[in-house]
């Protein structure tokens, strides 16, 4: 009878522990779950009219982001896994903008992306681009920054130290060019006013080692005369991420010489009129994307390098922080 009443009991705290199991995986928590997304032939995502086919392929790659649930968390904090991380929801948000709000930025952000990976390859390849704007509209801004209290929501800024602004990439190029502490003066439209401020760059929490002021901007009344349609299919994609990537697959399509030399070549950074490549985050995850696609090259900025190297196991981690670099670099391969 003990025997029986045993058995009984291992049963019902198996049972428990198979329900509590169970409902961990369907319990939302507050935290997001950071992981390796997928890494996407760009040949299927950028269609070039007339453009070329090749046998390399250019690669995108991404971090994907999803609710964790109390498995998650109970997992990801008891195993330390590499491949995962927990982040509060929210937590990078900027001050006042909800969650739909930052999505839609990320969407207009990802947009003039493509402009500008368009504009930098087609001039890259010999064409002319015409490309024009109004200003740097600001979107939201921080707190802790020096636009706090003087600046606001709308403001056109159209001149940075005597220097015209016709897009967000001229603000932020100008202000980053300046040093920690130095004083910018910014000419900006309030409604029909023109208004001018003279506001201190700071290193900002998530810039670090780069001059700021504490504004999100996009760019107001953009205007872009390509010579070619280039068609893209990035449905869930947002973010301006993808930008060198984005780049050099246009590039590749408009030139008759495969660039890639028949390479897998993945990458991750941001794009500005000038070709210069920024820093982004996420590349842990994204380097482990690029693995799993069996990515022989993986391109990054210098400041994403030592992140990149050491989550690298069989592919080559390459810094290059301008287009130009990236093309010198693959041409170099291209002749040795």
């Amino acid at each position: 009878m003990p025997k029986n009443r045993n058995n009984k009991t291992i049963s019902k705290i198996i049972g428990i522990i198979f329900i509590l199991f169970v409902v961990s995986h369907y319990i939302p928590t507050p935290f997001h779950v950071n992981e390796a997304g997928l890494a996407t032939e760009l040949s299927t995502v950028i269609q070039v009219e007339a453009g070329y086919q090749n046998e390399g392929e250019f690669l995108l790659t991404a971090v994907r982001s999803r609710r964790a649930v109390v498995w998650d968390y109970i997992y990801i904090n008891l195993f330390q896994p590499d491949d995962r991380e927990l982040e509060l929801m929210g937590q990078h948000l900027p001050e006042d903008m909800d969650m739909n709000e930052y999505i839609n930025l990320m969407a207009e952000m990802m947009e003039e992306s493509k402009l500008q990976a368009q504009t930098v390859a087609f001039r890259r390849a010999g064409y002319e681009v015409t490309v024009s704007g109004e200003g740097a509209e600001v979107v939201e801004v921080m707190r802790d920054g020096s636009a706090y209290q003087n600046l606001e929501k709308n403001d056109l800024i159209i001149e940075i130290d005597g220097k015209k602004v016709e897009m967000a990439a001229d603000a932020v190029n100008i202000i980053r060019d300046r040093n920690i502490g130095d004083t910018v003066r910014l000419k900006v439209l309030r409604a029909d006013e023109e208004l001018e401020f003279e506001l201190e760059t700071l290193e900002l929490e998530g810039s670090e080692g780069n001059a700021s002021i504490g504004v999100l901007i996009r760019s107001k009344g953009l205007d872009y005369e390509i010579p070619r349609q280039v068609e893209f299919e990035t449905d869930n994609i947002i973010g301006p991420s993808a930008g060198s990537v984005f780049t050099m697959e246009i590039y590749n399509q408009l030139t008759e010489e495969d660039i890639t030399g028949g390479k897998r070549i993945a990458g991750t950074g941001t794009v500005n009129l000038d070709g210069e490549v920024g820093r982004v985050s996420g590349i842990k995850y994204k380097v482990i994307a690029a693995e799993e696609a069996g990515v022989d090259i993986f391109l990054v900025t210098s400041e994403n390098y030592e992140e990149a190297a050491a989550a690298a196991v069989n592919l080559e981690v390459i810094a290059a922080d301008r287009i130009d670099d990236i093309i010198d670099y693959l041409n170099n391969l291209l002749e040795s």
